[in-house]
């Protein structure tokens, strides 16, 4: 994926993974469809230019299709058919329709029933089908045409999350001096960020930066210099952190980022890594030296946006006043 970029159509997801994702979820959601059709396989599927690719496969012994084998795009395959409309498409007998003759999934694989739908970037492009597909013959009513597209709606929501990720960063939420988010876009991100946290279980933190001493540093140098410290920090912190970790300036002097870490040591690792960028740029930008405080905290998925700010604020003046005294 590119750096400026949240989600590319043009790439497929196995090979560009996207965190904000949850395929743990999208599993899930693949095994329920075929649990619920007694069916022996269903897919997620994604389209690029360069072809088909088996996103998620449903865990049978029964499914010949393992996740990761793509299908070149000319291929007679009904998922094609779906890409090609943007209909839902549903085949109850593929060997009473002469067009699907050359299907490979037909003739080679023995597969006669095909129901899927179409699943769509939050752009709208297609991403992609969420299909069910059996060896025999089948007749599904309203119920179940009802029921797939109810659970590829669980699909489309997380992309759209990603869509949502992304018009933020088209809005005007970010601060213009440090390139990070401003305080609103920070506390609009953040939210969607525990959300997802919350969702796949995975553990967040606080950063809250200051810089010491950054009044002196406009009276001494003026406030032209003063800027440019206020750039860098904002360069530090998006070069310091991933790219779905969520960075904000929510003050004159203070940054803070929400960022993602598997083992809590991770957070004192980019604490440490952002200090050490900052001393290597020094002389880079010809700025005069400067230190920072930086306080951390666990996100908790019950906390309030505030109250994880008010902790991580309380824990960098705790550690700026033992500098100091």
């Amino acid at each position: 994926m590119t750096k400026n970029a949240v989600f590319n159509t043009d790439s497929f997801l196995l090979e560009d993974p996207n965190e904000l994702i949850s395929t743990d979820k999208w599993q899930k959601t693949v095994n329920l469809l075929a649990k619920l059709f007694d069916a022996p396989a269903s897919f997620l599927v994604q389209y690029t230019q360069k072809g088909f690719q088996i996103t998620i496969a449903s865990e049978q012994e029964t499914n010949p299709y393992p996740a990761g084998i793509i299908i070149e795009p000319e291929v007679n395959i009904f998922c094609r058919r779906i890409v090609e409309t943007r209909q839902q498409l549903y085949v109850s007998n593929a060997l009473l329709d002469s067009c699907w003759d050359s299907n490979p999934e037909v003739y080679n694989d023995g597969f006669r029933s095909y129901l899927g739908v179409p699943v769509f970037w939050p752009s709208g492009e297609p991403f992609g089908t969420f299909c069910v597909m059996d060896f025999k013959e089948t007749d599904y009513q309203a119920t179940y045409l009802e029921l797939i597209r109810h659970l590829r709606d669980i699909l489309e929501s997380d992309l759209s999350l990603i869509g949502a990720y992304a018009e933020m960063q088209r809005l005007a939420i970010t601060d213009p001096l440090s390139g990070v988010n401003n305080r609103r876009g920070f506390n609009i991100l953040a939210e969607q960020r525990i959300k997802l946290a919350q969702r796949t279980e995975s553990q967040l933190g606080l950063l809250y930066l200051d810089v010491d001493n950054f009044k002196a540093i406009n009276d001494e140098h003026g406030h032209g210099v003063g800027d440019d410290v206020i750039t860098l920090i904002g360069m530090v912190l998006t070069q310091s952190v991933r790219q779905s970790d969520v960075v904000g300036r929510v003050g004159g002097d203070e940054f803070v980022a929400l960022v993602m870490y598997d083992v809590k040591e991770e957070l004192a690792s980019v604490k440490h890594r952002i200090a050490a960028a900052f001393c290597s740029h020094h002389q880079l930008e010809r700025l005069p030296v400067f230190t920072v405080s930086i306080g951390i905290t666990d996100a908790s998925p019950s906390a309030s946006i505030a109250e994880l700010l008010d902790l991580a604020d309380r824990d960098m003046l705790q550690r700026k006043r033992k500098v100091t005294d």
